[in-house]
């Protein structure tokens, strides 16, 4: 990341006495330069045409400093930049000229305090005078004594300190420039990290937004996500629920209908297998009666032929063919009863099959209406009346109420009658 070091409104450099000084804004070299002028204005006052006219020399070269900002603040408000740089640059050059001439003018300067300690020492008059004789003007028309004590005490001053310390002098007047030179370059260095940091706490603030913006807007999406899944889990606990009622209601009728699903079932297993053995068995004892009423037959004829040669044989004929016709009659009324016995059988396994079927029809019933439920493809309404309804209806038993015995000798005559 490259930071740019903010550069001063206005700078000058007042070479070794003065070191170089920066301002950052119009105002602070305004007032910098009105202060001057009036710490200055004690000269003016003291009512004496040379203290007069060095103040008036100050005056006049600190006003054409101040008009020259001000022209160049009114060009750059104005959008005129070159001609506000050239104001810039002849106040500076004013300004530059006139402190580097009199550097006794600028603050912590040994020849300004010299004076000002004089001036609160109860001597403004020869203070101002000394000031006038720096400034090489005229000193005729003043005080004489004022004149005479005042330049007395400055060479005083000035020859006591060349005699015993000129070249600490020197050095202190260098290290005075260096000391604001270095100030200045301090400050300049110090605005350099307030730049730098303003930019990193302001990265630092657009980086949180952002970040507080992006957690901000996950965290609605995660609410919008949660409570539509919380949503989707409570309907579809609701269904469950309705569905596991509707289930509890359908449950021993399901059962029921499964546990007479599952015994008609057996019952048709083993009613076919029932008439199979019966078939089987009836045809076997019709086979042999059958048989057995043949060689009854047979023996009848033999009896026949033999019957006009000797009378005993005539009544072993006789019972022969008593014999034969009861055994007849004992086939028939067996065929009968084997019939009977075995369509009775069918009707059994008939009736066990539908009744099989229609409890299969009604257990598929009430399981596809669970699991219709269960995904939420039915209407909403009353549809657990309709399905106890089908579940609940009438069932018969799938025989026929007139399969009883065969019917009796006297039936047949009334039936036989009634033809």
């Amino acid at each position: 990341m490259s930071e740019s070091t903010p550069q001063p409104y206005f700078s000058v450099d007042f070479g070794e006495h003065g070191g170089r000084i920066d301002w950052m804004s119009h105002d602070q070299i305004t007032g910098w330069v009105g202060q001057l002028q009036n710490q200055w204005s004690w000269i003016g006052q003291q009512r004496q045409n040379p203290t007069n006219s060095a103040f008036q020399m100050i005056a006049n070269n600190l006003t054409n400093v101040s008009q020259a900002l001000a022209q160049a603040n009114n060009h750059r408000n104005q959008g005129q930049a070159p001609q506000a740089d050239s104001q810039l640059a002849s106040a500076r050059s004013t300004l530059e000229n006139f402190i580097r001439s009199n550097p006794w003018l600028l603050p912590n300067n040994a020849r300004r305090s010299f004076v000002e300690s004089l001036r609160d020492g109860g001597q403004p008059i020869d203070a101002a005078l000394i000031v006038a004789y720096w400034m090489h003007q005229d000193l005729n028309g003043a005080p004489i004594k004022s004149v005479v004590i005042g330049l007395l005490q400055w060479e005083l001053y000035e020859r006591g300190i060349k005699d015993r310390m000129k070249t600490e002098n020197a050095a202190l007047k260098r290290l005075s420039g260096e000391m604001q030179t270095t100030l200045t370059e301090y400050k300049e260095a110090e605005r350099t990290q307030t730049t730098r940091f303003e930019g990193l706490h302001t990265q630092v603030t657009e980086q949180s937004a952002t970040q507080q913006n992006t957690f901000d807007s996950a965290q609605q999406n995660r609410d919008t996500e949660w409570k539509k899944q919380v949503e989707d889990t409570q309907t579809e606990l609701n269904r469950l629920k309705e569905t596991y009622d509707k289930h509890m209601a359908l449950a021993a009728p399901v059962e029921y209908w499964d546990g007479k699903r599952k015994k008609h079932g057996r019952w048709t297993i083993w009613s076919f297998i029932t008439i199979v053995i019966c078939m089987l068995c009836f045809g076997y004892l019709l086979h042999t009666e059958l048989k057995g009423v043949g060689q009854a037959a047979t023996e009848s004829k033999i009896a026949a032929s033999t019957a006009n040669a000797q009378p005993t044989i005539a009544a072993t004929q006789s019972l022969v063919e008593s014999a034969a016709t009861w055994r007849l009659g004992s086939f028939i009324l067996l065929a009968t009863l084997g019939f009977w016995f075995i369509r009775l059988l069918v009707r059994v396994f008939l009736s066990n099959l539908h009744l099989e079927n229609d409890a299969a029809e009604r257990v598929t019933m009430a399981k596809t209406y669970l699991a219709l439920i269960r995904d939420d493809a039915l209407p909403r309404g009353e549809n657990i009346n309709t399905v106890l309804a089908a579940l609940f209806r009438p069932t018969g038993d799938g025989i026929v109420k007139d399969e009883g015995l065969p019917p009796t000798a006297m039936e047949w005559i009334t039936k036989l009658g009634g033809k």
